[in-house]
């Protein structure tokens, strides 16, 4: 038997053409699963990074709030409490954790400021002198950002104006009449420029400025005076 020779050919043109366009349209496919895999995996990443530092400093708050120290400004003929809440910052005296630096009592303020339009949360701490009578000292210490791109800052503080008082949320604390004693609770509330909002962080100080105690950073505890 006898091949016709003009059967035994190749791809025609058309054919070749077609199997070109497929492979294409098959190769466009995979780079845009990949593309959009690769995406999905980052976005993960940076919800899960976001989330974490969410965590770290939701409890870095909760510490410094929580071990709010009842100090008095002793050069003071009013001997007030050096605690100054506001609806939009906080001035306290607290211990800091050694792996921040040195230990012992410091000057903490946390606030919301603005740097090149983008709002930070930051805190400043100084260590107090022996002769201080105001929160003076934090306004040339060295800021800290704990976060970028924060829209809104608040502070809530619950407490009593006066000892027979029935206690309520209150949007500063500090005045003459409460500044004799700390709030029982302290409120904060952020919010993000991309409108993520953290969950309310509610913190009750350890010690309260009517317990008769000085906190003592060593032992880790109140301890009578």
């Amino acid at each position: 038997m006898i091949l016709d020779k003009h059967r035994i050919t190749g791809f025609t043109l058309l054919e070749l053409l077609i199997a070109m366009s497929l492979l294409g349209f098959i190769l466009v496919l995979l780079f845009g699963g990949m593309r959009l895999g690769v995406r999905s995996w980052d976005a993960g990443e940076i919800r899960a990074e976001n989330s974490t530092h969410l965590a770290l400093l939701q409890g870095f708050l909760r510490r410094e709030l929580s071990q709010v120290t009842p100090f008095h400004w002793k050069k003071k003929a009013d001997m007030n409490l050096a605690f100054i809440g506001q609806p939009d910052s906080i001035k306290l005296v607290a211990p800091i954790a050694v792996r921040l630096g040195t230990g012992g009592l410091f000057l903490i303020g946390l606030e919301l400021v603005q740097d090149n339009n983008i709002g930070q949360l930051v805190m400043r701490r100084v260590i107090p002198e022996a002769g201080s009578v105001d929160f003076t000292a934090l306004e040339t210490a060295e800021k800290i950002v704990l976060a970028d791109h924060v829209e809104e800052l608040n502070f809530a503080y619950f407490g009593a104006e006066t000892k027979d008082a029935e206690p309520q949320w209150r949007d500063q604390w500090g005045n003459r009449d409460s500044q004799q004693r700390l709030p029982y609770l302290i409120r904060v509330r952020v919010k993000f420029s991309n409108g993520r909002v953290w969950p309310d962080l509610v913190v009750a100080p350890l010690i309260g400025s009517d317990t008769g105690c000085a906190w003592d950073t060593a032992a880790n505890r109140c301890v009578s005076e």
